[in-house]
């Protein structure tokens, strides 16, 4: 029973360690590299939505014109 509990707490220290490492290696973006990825994200979205509602305006008046 003690060598399982030994052997969990070795795993919990070895995944401890391995996780600190990993982080260790990750890129975090400065203030500006993050300002810049927002700002790509607001435009292609606002793009994105302009596109989406012609898209629904042009086809919602067709299906009227259509339906008449």
């Amino acid at each position: 029973m003690l060598d399982k509990i030994k052997s969990y707490l070795n795993q919990g220290v070895t995944f401890v360690k391995e996780a600190y490492g990993e982080l260790a290696k990750v890129h975090y973006p400065t203030p500006r590299e993050t300002v810049q990825a927002t700002i790509v994200v607001v435009v292609l979205s606002l793009i994105m939505a302009l596109w989406l509602g012609l898209i629904d305006f042009f086809s919602s008046r067709g299906v009227s014109l259509l339906l008449r």
